[in-house]
């Protein structure tokens, strides 16, 4: 025992002699791809590697494999796919040592402290990196990253983006990887895992599958232009997912933060991909100014006298002012969703009382604080110490009256009226917008009975997201209005219908009028088109329909349609069988028995 004593003793005096290897996480190496070479050191920005490498080879990656700062004092280029597994968490930037190596000219190609990718390429982030002051160019529609499980890729706000082709980077993040945009344009942040979109980062047409996004509103001083990623540039609407409002940018869950008001000028259902917190205290500025009591200034959300807001998905009020304006105003919250209304919620009104919130059965609501007329219902409801209800039990005689079942509209283009009820063929309604989305605020059965046209702004039309299905028929309560050669449901020409929550079209003729019409199926929907119905086109050559399916989303389809739809995208398609065999097939194997 003592002479292996001291063996270890000797061992460590003469490790304790040798020179002491810097840490992993101090390593530092350049990277020049024309300038540089692999017999250099690449400890200095006179003598960089000119390749990345592997972890055993010459080129730069080997003197940063167990992590460390890699600096960019020219250009950095992936020739092949590559799949970046260091041991330990690196930095990629072009700014080191108080000199920044960026030169973001000519645009098309920038000179220096620039990453790119040869086209096709993939980068694959297996192991934590960030990206901080360096230039991402695109040279291609092609150019992509992905995270890996277990993996965080960060870019950070002093990023600069530029690209060759005017579009710019895919970001894929898989299921247990994690992505932290702070800066930067891309064209698609998209993913199962966490992704945090920060307020300089922009993604196209604010779509991402961001469940981080932050979204800034401003009735007042917001306009659906902006990004909406700033309190400087506030969206000004709600919206619809697929639109330029405010759910566009949260469409995956995320935080919407009120700073100025957020205003809901109508009947509305809330409905997104994740869940969503709506605030007006974030990151450290509380924007909240409750005077003038009858009509608060600041960080308050507040809904159109006498209309009601549809809670269709998971959401919660946190730190902001709900405002109770004028005629009654209700939150109906729907099946399978929970709302939350946290201790740190001032509710004020200009009349004496409060809203009412009504919990559908299937449905949760935790009030913790505020004050509400009535909290009633079928659903859960948890009422904490800081909440007061007026009124414990609403009964039917209360003011406030909701049926939780769907809904049953009629329309006629033709013999409607968006002042009628809409609840039989003889009181019809005329428009979508206009009458029939204004009775259908959750979702039911739109009955049409006379002729009906879907056109939309620049050739588009999005239906609302709504949080229960929406069944489109033409035979209902045991009449077939299809009997009628009028009665159908045409799209103008070159119409894409965007569908974002759950639609059936079922014993309707559809009718394709001059061109193409594409169906768009996003926000993890689901659109059917059963064996009932018909598709019809006035061109010669017959229906030429085009169905996108998203990832995520699903498409049930009759044969019929799926002979004449030329069908596109990432999703699911599936088979329409009466009794919806097929369905369960997809979701439960072949192993099953329907009794």
């Amino acid at each position: 025992m003592k002479k292996l004593l001291c063996a270890i003793l000797i061992a460590l005096t003469v490790f304790s002699c040798l020179p002491v290897a810097a840490y992993a996480s101090d390593a530092v190496a350049f990277v020049s791809y024309n300038r540089g070479n692999d017999a250099n050191d690449g400890l200095t920005a006179d003598t960089p590697k000119k390749s990345i490498g592997s972890a055993s080879g010459k080129g730069c990656f080997g003197l940063v494999s167990k992590g460390g700062t890699l600096v960019v004092c020219e250009k950095m280029y992936f020739g092949v796919s590559y799949t970046w597994r260091a041991t330990g968490a690196t930095t990629i930037t072009a700014s080191y040592g108080g000199t920044s190596y960026k030169n973001p000219s000519p645009a098309s190609n920038p000179a220096s402290g620039v990453i790119k990718l040869k086209p096709g390429c993939v980068l694959t982030v297996a192991s934590d990196l960030t990206l901080d002051d360096v230039i991402l160019h695109s040279e291609s529609v092609s150019d992509s990253i992905v995270v890996s499980s277990g993996a965080t890729l960060t870019i950070t706000d002093t990023v600069l983006t530029t690209s060759k082709t005017n579009t710019y980077f895919k970001i894929e993040v898989k299921k247990g990887g994690r992505a932290v945009i702070n800066g930067g344009n891309y064209a698609s942040v998209t993913g199962d895992g966490e992704i945090v979109i920060g307020g300089k980062a922009t993604v196209a047409g604010g779509s991402s599958d961001a469940r981080g996004a932050v979204c800034y509103v401003s009735y007042n001083y917001g306009n659906s232009t902006n990004d909406g990623l700033t309190p400087d540039t506030p969206k000004s609407a709600l919206g619809q997912v697929d639109g330029s409002g405010i759910v566009g940018v949260v469409r995956q869950g995320g935080t919407v933060v009120v700073c100025e008001k957020m205003y809901v000028g109508s009947s509305y259902a809330w409905c997104a991909g994740g869940a969503v917190t709506i605030t007006a205290n974030y990151n450290g500025v509380d924007y909240k100014v409750d005077t003038p009591a009858t009509n608060p200034a600041s960080g308050v959300l507040k809904f159109k006298p006498g209309s009601t807001f549809t809670v269709g998905s998971d959401l919660t009020l946190d730190d902001i002012i709900l405002f109770q304006e004028n005629d009654q105003c209700n939150i109906v919250v729907s099946p399978g969703v929970t709302f939350t209304v946290t201790e740190s919620v001032i509710t004020m009104s200009n009349r004496p009382y409060y809203m009412n919130i009504y919990i559908s059965k299937g449905a949760k609501a935790i009030i913790n604080g505020g004050t509400f007329s009535t909290v009633s219902g079928d659903g859960i409801i948890k009422i904490g110490e800081k909440a007061t209800v007026l009124e414990e039990k609403a009964t039917s005689d209360d003011s406030f009256v909701y049926s939780s079942e769907t809904t049953v509209c009629y329309l006629d283009y033709t013999a409607g009226n968006n002042a009628n009820s809409g609840e039989n063929a003889a009181n019809a309604v005329k428009d979508y917008a206009a009458g029939l989305f204004k009775k259908m605020l959750i979702g039911g059965t739109a009955v049409i009975c006379g002729s009906s046209r879907i056109a939309g702004t620049n050739n588009q039309y999005a239906l609302p997201t709504l949080p229960m299905p929406l069944t489109f028929t033409s035979a209902y309560g045991g009449e077939d209005f299809r009997s009628d050669e009028k009665c159908d449901l045409r799209f103008a020409k070159n119409t894409t219908l965007v569908i974002s929550s759950d639609v059936c079209f079922d014993s309707i003729v559809l009718m394709e009028e001059a061109a193409q019409t594409t169906l768009r199926v996003t926000n993890n929907a689901t659109l059917t088109v059963s064996n009932t119905a018909e598709l019809r086109s006035a061109l010669s050559n017959g229906a030429h329909y085009k169905i996108i399916v998203e990832k995520g989303c699903y498409a049930i389809l009759s044969a019929e349609a799926q002979k004449v739809f030329t069908i596109e995208g990432d999703g699911t398609v599936l088979t329409y069988v009466d009794g919806k065999s097929e369905i369960f097939k997809h979701f439960l194997g072949n192993d099953f028995s329907l009794n």
